[in-house]
């Protein structure tokens, strides 16, 4: 009887340790899915990142060089533009 109760709690352990394998593995591809877009829509490792012109807005941003709303209408135009 005892042998027969062993096999048991044996799967049950073995399910939760699965379950929480699965739903740890899900939260990280969940979150490096999230991670990986940008404000404008486009993904760090994406096409839109190779654009040379979108590059150069965002370093003329970070630079201080032009404000967000010059930014924003640029980075429109950029968009409507492709």
């Amino acid at each position: 009887m005892t042998a027969g109760m062993g096999i048991w709690m044996l799967l049950v352990v073995l399910t939760v340790v699965a379950v929480l394998v699965l739903a740890t593995l899900g939260s990280v591809w969940f979150y490096r899915r999230l991670r990986g877009r940008q404000p404008d829509g486009a993904t760090v490792t994406g096409r839109d990142d190779e654009d040379p012109a979108r590059r150069k807005l965002r370093e003329r941003f970070a630079a201080g060089e032009i404000d967000e709303q010059e930014y924003e209408s640029r980075l429109s135009a950029l968009t409507h533009w492709r």
